[in-house]
């Protein structure tokens, strides 16, 4: 692949740095950046993970990454701009599911891409400062910005997007949240409707920011993992789990066998913890409240387990750069594999009511289908492109400082790209996850305690990928290093950050009642997919009151706008 690389890019690779056999930065003049884009992901048919933005004080940087999903390889492409009013090509038009990430390095950064018709603000509050870039190196995180009387207003205003501009008065729009109860996080999803039949969806983020891209740029490397297990409950092993990995991949380190074991087992049980989770919700989507109790309960099995290993039902603090902070000791293994073994019947059950049940078949067969080519164009991972027919799981791929390489376990693929094939994707792969866990516990069995870190005194300039499969799909983490005690820049990118855009495709053409659940479907997690806060004074900017209020203020202009049409 590298040699092809090569060969189709020819003149347009200004610098080839291969970080290792897995890493390789290609740097590249901004006005070949879409030609070399259309080559990697068009023509070669790799996958677009991420773009990274950064500010190198002198000038603007921003790093497009492209997965081989056949070796684990990642191509990033590397391409530079002013600082002041710096622009790059837009690349929307070749990679669907790059839209959101312009967007966001745009209001973050400043940098304009041109020809990209929609650079409105993604993440930050629409009341938040024109022309103040908070990721820049200019910015100190928690200074006050003064608001002036339109900012004030914009709090106040809807952010409505979709209108009957274009004449068709028979459409209506169908708000679902920012608040609702079919939602267990905020977002804000309006659907745009023609009798039954959605025609179009806009989706709205921004209402979960906490900074933690900021604040990572102040905390020494051993802190940024706790800071990050904070991202999500849900998801609070694998954003530490691809973080280490990064820190590692940038160290050029190797962690110890028995510490390989233990990240897998905890990961796993997270996996599974977080399928019945949503196996749970998706069944109260339906008004199949037996399943959501019976989801529930059997998860307590996978969360007692957490803590016996951890201390911790969530938030587990088991992951460490060069290794694992605590030990699974292994007389207790054998108990703990009688527990995990009791989930089989439990998955057997929830297999039967997934295959066999009428009422959920005609709730979610041939419903929110993603197609191949659109689960591609959208670059989404996970259950949500395995049950799009796509072959991807980066642990069958990538599998540095982990112990996938070294069990046996089959990648759950499935065709149809709808609910049902969601849905019967993660309960499949909670039999994967079992005996992935089964595994682990009799190597670690065979390994002497005690062994589970390799020491790191300092970390070199740099740069550093990590990736791990999240029950949702790919996880991203990136770190730069300048050769200190804190990371210069670190980006971070949940798997939801590029499934929940989809719904664009998969909500369109079904009907109002499946909106929900195809919304659902993709497991998407909100926490995750936020990362930014509006501050003031150095405080959060928005309390959990004063989003009601505006909440409630936004519905009731909602209501006389629509009282008076």
């Amino acid at each position: 692949m590298e040699n092809k690389i090569k060969e189709l890019l020819k003149d347009k690779i200004v610098r080839w740095e291969e970080k290792n056999s897995k890493r390789h930065y290609i740097e590249i003049k901004k006005e070949d950046l879409r030609p070399s884009v259309k080559i990697m992901f068009t023509e070669i048919g790799l996958r677009f993970n991420i773009a990274t933005a950064l500010d190198n004080v002198k000038n603007m940087e921003v790093i497009y990454h492209f997965s081989d999903d056949t070796t684990g390889v990642v191509y990033s492409l590397r391409v530079f701009t002013a600082r002041d009013l710096g622009e790059v090509p837009t690349i929307t038009d070749i990679i669907t599911g790059a839209k959101w990430i312009e967007r966001e390095i745009h209001e973050l950064f400043g940098i304009t891409f041109t020809d990209n018709k929609d650079l409105s603000r993604l993440l930050l509050d629409p009341a938040w400062p024109k022309g103040v870039y908070p990721l820049r190196k200019d910015y100190e995180y928690g200074r006050k910005e003064e608001l002036s009387e339109e900012d004030e207003e914009s709090l106040r205003r809807p952010n409505i997007k979709i209108d009957h501009e274009d004449g068709d008065k028979q459409c209506t729009i169908i708000p679902i949240g920012p608040y609702h109860p079919l939602q267990e996080e905020p977002e804000f999803f309006e659907l745009k409707v023609r009798g039954e039949k959605v025609v179009s969806l806009n989706i709205n983020l921004g209402y979960n920011h906490r900074s933690i891209e900021k604040i990572s740029e102040g905390k020494h490397w051993d802190q940024v993992t706790f800071l990050v297990e904070r991202i999500c409950g849900i998801c609070s092993c694998s954003h530490p789990f691809a973080y280490v990995l990064a820190v590692e991949d940038l160290a050029g380190i190797e962690i110890p066998e028995r510490a390989k074991y233990i990240r897998c087992v905890i990961a796993e049980l997270e996996r599974i913890h977080s399928h019945l989770l949503w196996l749970g919700i998706a069944g109260h989507f339906l008004g199949y409240n037996t399943v959501w109790m019976w989801a529930w309960k059997y998860r307590e099995i996978v969360l007692d387990l957490c803590e016996q290993i951890s201390g911790n039902r969530n938030h587990y603090a088991m992951m460490k750069a060069g290794g694992v902070r605590r030990d699974i000791i292994n007389s207790e293994i054998d108990s703990m594999k009688v527990n995990l073994n009791t989930l089989v019947s439990k998955i057997d059950m929830f297999k039967g009511a997934v295959l066999d049940d009428p009422v959920i078949h005609a709730r979610t067969k041939n419903v929110g289908i993603l197609s191949k080519a659109d689960a591609i164009r959208y670059c989404v991972t996970g259950p949500t492109a395995r049950a799009s027919g796509i072959s991807q799981d980066i642990r069958k791929i990538d599998i540095a400082n982990s112990a996938y390489g070294l069990v046996d376990w089959n990648m759950i693929v499935l065709k149809n790209g709808d609910v049902f094939d969601k849905a019967v994707c993660r309960v499949l792969e909670m039999y994967e996850s079992v005996k992935i866990i089964n595994q682990c516990f009799a190597r670690l069995k065979e390994l002497e305690e005690g062994n589970i870190c390799t020491e790191i005194r300092e970390l070199p300039r740099g740069e550093g990928i990590g990736r791990y499969e999240a029950p949702r799909g790919e996880c991203w983490h990136y770190v730069k290093s300048d050769g200190g005690n804190t990371p210069i820049r670190h980006k971070i990118r949940a798997p939801s950050y590029m499934n929940v855009l989809s719904n664009e495709v998969a909500a369109v053409g079904g009907i109002v009642s499946d909106a929900a659940i195809t919304l659902a479907a993709v497991d998407p997690c909100y926490c995750c997919t936020e990362r930014m806060q509006a501050v003031e004074d150095g405080k959060i900017k928005y309390d959990w009151e004063r989003l009601i209020k505006m909440s409630q203020e936004k519905t009731s202009l909602l209501q006389k706008k629509l009282n008076k049409q």
